[in-house]
């Protein structure tokens, strides 16, 4: 794996930062705090997530809402893209599915959006084994953080060769070895718990044969019951057709008896109507009789006489029209005195005036005349209406009660008709009484003979469901009793099978002792010669020393004439050149047990922490010698390890962000 770009959007003192790494040595320096130490927890956090061991909370920054890490690296010949978001929703940060993705040579693979599946994703392309924590493989493979550069060589052997175990796995042999204790135990509880079970069966034989006896018994009752509920449902059968057939019969002579009520009651519904019709049209006639003499005497045009009224009105209101306009050419003339005339401008003399007035006058006297003549006749012609109307509403009532008197008589008619249609059928429906009361008698016999059976029945039946269940019970009890047997014979053959087991288990617990001291002899022949070859590359085969292990992991010096050499005599150049080749050799040794792709970066946090002056200054030379890793990060505050970079950048902070700026 190489990574070839990350960017950082609200990652802690980073607001958005982007930076590209390339292949050689890249230094990051800058003051404590400036946010170097960022980019790497970044890394880390945005391969693995929270599998890192790196809480959400400490990788947003303070008071922004959301943020996201994107990694860009090289594995295998692809290139991956990877992104991480995270949100803020009151106090609480999380995950932000819509920020979560992954891409292979810029395509977009699908995942669900959640960080589990994410970290699968990124465990498949690294080649990550299953069962081990990445950060483990990581940190081991990958990534030294501070005061770690040269603490393997420097901790106590036994402390060392814990740390070495861990990474062999070798602790699961011990702790199988622990754990086959509990699962031989555990058989052997099983075995005294079947030797128990086998011991409590031993009477079960008579046991079975006095259920079985029983069984037999209530088999022969079941029969018996059976055979008594058979020729009692035949009977039954018999009786419940014979009680059929009666109803059918006596349902018969019912239906004619409700259909004979049923038109003798409405013949006398009918009759009872007629009576009340022949009461209706007596009145009837009698009214009509009252009336008809009564329109005789007073009949009158009624029509006539309303129109001629109208006239006399219409001939009154148009002469008293014409009695006003005379009563105001009369007020006009008298108005108007001697003079010329006001429309033809002629001379009007007092004489002329009177004569004038006098045909006015005489007009008047005869309208006001004809007035009252017409008058006169409208009051001699009032009463005559009244009496013409009387007489109308006499006529009409006569129309009325003649179409009443009519429907009446048609009704009467009607119900005569059918009367004598309803008798005529009367006939067809005469039943036989005195049968029906034989048939009543007869069908309450068969009825409560047909009950007695069913009461039978029911009483056999429940005996039969109670001695079926009894019987259940029984078979029940028996295939119990057989499962037991079965289980005994079973547990008989278990008892054998687990002795053996036990006995198997027991051998192979002795010999997996010494499995972890063969791995720990394979794997210290192999380390040692990977920290021989990684020493000789740092230190360019320089032949004033040679390393070896020894076999409590504990790393050692020889001089040119093969005398053993401490490390604490060493200068701070050739600790220094030893930790980093013993580093980059379990790297590779760990990769190699692990089943993964040997390490093609190193990075390295703040690696000259506890370092001297003579230390510092040694170490560019020694990772400048490292041919195998093709890409190194190093993050440091020392302006000395500037000189190792191939790619330096100095990262600052300013208003509380950090800026980065390749030099």
């Amino acid at each position: 794996m190489k990574i070839k770009r990350i960017k950082l959007k609200n990652i802690r003192s980073h607001e958005d930062s982007e930076i590209e790494f390339h292949k050689g040595i890249n230094v990051f320096t800058g003051r404590t705090g400036s946010g170097k130490s960022t980019i790497l927890l970044a890394i880390e956090y945005g391969l693995f997530g929270s599998d890192a061991g790196i809480s959400s909370s400490a990788i947003l920054r303070r008071g922004k809402p959301s943020g996201y890490i994107e990694i860009e690296l090289e594995e295998k010949g692809d290139t991956y893209k990877i992104v991480r978001g995270l949100k803020r929703k009151g106090k609480t940060i999380s995950i932000d599915p819509s920020k979560m993705a992954i891409y292979k040579n810029e395509k977009l693979l699908p995942i669900i959006g959640r960080a589990g599946d994410l970290n699968a994703r990124v465990l498949d392309i690294l080649n990550y084994p299953e069962g081990i924590k990445p950060k483990e493989i990581f940190e081991i493979t990958s990534y030294t953080k501070q005061d770690e550069i040269r603490a393997l060589i420097e901790l106590r052997p036994e402390k060392r060769q814990d740390y070495i175990d861990k990474i062999l796995q070798l602790s699961k042999y011990k702790t199988t070895w622990e754990n086959m204790r509990d699962i031989i135990s555990h058989f052997e509880m099983k075995l005294q718990e079947i030797k128990g079970f086998i011991d409590g069966l031993k009477d079960i034989g008579n046991e079975k044969k006095e259920i079985e006896e029983k069984i037999g018994a209530l088999k022969d009752i079941i029969k018996g019951i059976n055979e008594e509920l058979n020729s009692l449902r035949t009977k039954s059968i018999d009786a419940t057709k014979e009680v059929k057939e009666l109803e059918l019969e006596r349902n018969e002579i019912l239906a004619k008896r409700r259909s004979y009520d049923e038109l003798k009651g409405r013949i006398l519904s009918l009759e009872k109507e007629n009576k009340n019709i022949e009461k209706e049209i007596n009145n009837l006639e009698d009214e009509i009789s009252e009336i008809k003499p009564r329109i005789k005497e007073n009949h009158l045009d009624y029509d006539k006489i309303k129109e001629k009224l109208m006239d006399l009105k219409n001939l009154i209101n148009l002469n008293k029209e014409k009695l006003s306009d005379v009563s105001i050419e009369i007020e006009k003339i008298q108005n108007l005195g001697e003079g010329k005339c006001p429309v033809c401008k002629q001379p009007v003399t007092k004489k002329h005036l009177e004569n004038v007035n006098k045909e006015f006058e005489k007009a008047k006297k005869e309208i006001e005349n004809k007035i009252k003549e017409l008058e006169g006749d409208y009051k001699k012609l009032e009463p005559k209406l009244k009496a013409a109307e009387e007489t109308k509403k006499l006529e009409e009532k006569y129309t009325l009660l003649n179409e009443k008197l009519k429907d009446y008589q048609n009704r009467l008619t009607r119900n005569n008709e059918e009367i004598v249609d309803l008798n005529s059928k009367l006939t067809s429906y005469e039943f036989d009484n005195k049968k029906l009361n034989m048939l009543e008698e007869e069908l309450q016999e068969k009825k409560k003979i047909e009950t007695e059976l069913i009461s039978k029945i029911t009483a056999l039946s429940r005996e039969h469901t109670l001695r079926k269940s009894e019987l259940q019970e029984k078979a029940n009890e028996l295939m119990k009793i057989n499962d037991e047997i079965k289980k005994l014979n079973e547990s008989a053959e278990r008892m054998k099978h687990l002795e053996f087991i036990i006995n198997i288990l027991s051998k192979l617990r002795n010999d997996i002792r010494n499995i972890r001291e063969v791995v720990r002899r394979n794997f210290l022949e192999d380390f040692r010669q990977e920290f021989q070859k990684k020493f000789e590359e740092i230190r360019k085969f320089e032949e004033e020393y040679s390393v070896d292990i020894k076999n409590d992991y504990e790393p050692v010096t020889y001089s040119s004439s093969g005398e053993e050499v401490p490390i604490s005599n060493l200068s701070g150049g050739e600790k220094t050149s030893i930790a980093l080749a013993y580093r980059l050799a379990l790297a590779d040794i760990a990769a190699q047990i692990s089943d993964i792709t040997p390490s093609e970066i190193l990075i390295l946090d703040e690696p000259t922490t506890g370092f001297d002056k003579e230390d510092v200054k040694a170490l560019p030379e020694a990772l400048r010698n490292i041919k195998t890793i093709p890409q190194i990060i190093i993050v440091t505050h020392e302006e000395e390890l500037k000189n190792a970079g191939d790619y330096k950048f100095e990262v600052s902070k300013e208003f509380g962000k950090s800026i980065i700026n390749e030099i």
